[in-house]
């Protein structure tokens, strides 16, 4: 039997709902070691309830290169791109964007 990592992850309020309802498929981080480490295949366990596995991980070099390969409409659900690469940065401040952008494209586990 095939044994995956379970990481918790916590996510705000009306991103976990976008989440919950498959309009928000991609969860974007910054590059701390304990998401470095995260695969395809690995599951989370959002705000330590709902379990999603990873189904693809794409590494980028700051949110303009997210945002030039991504859908922003996967990431926010309804917000223009100059808005989410402004959300973003408030979240993220130049420090932690400097250790790169992870995407995590996710499905729900029983999916």
């Amino acid at each position: 039997m095939e044994t995956r990592r379970i990481k918790a992850l916590w996510v705000k309020g009306i991103y976990l709902n976008q989440i919950l309802q498959g309009e928000k498929t991609i969860e974007v981080r910054v590059g701390y070691k304990n998401i470095l480490r995260l695969q395809p295949g690995d599951l989370l366990r959002l705000n330590d309830r709902f379990l999603f596995r990873i189904k693809r991980v794409a590494h980028y070099r700051n949110f303009e290169e997210l945002l030039a390969h991504e859908d922003p409409a996967c990431i926010a659900p309804g917000m223009e791109m100059e808005e989410l690469e402004r959300v973003l940065r408030e979240i993220y401040p130049p420090e932690k964007e400097a250790l790169g952008v992870v995407a995590l494209e996710l499905v729900p586990e029983d999916a």
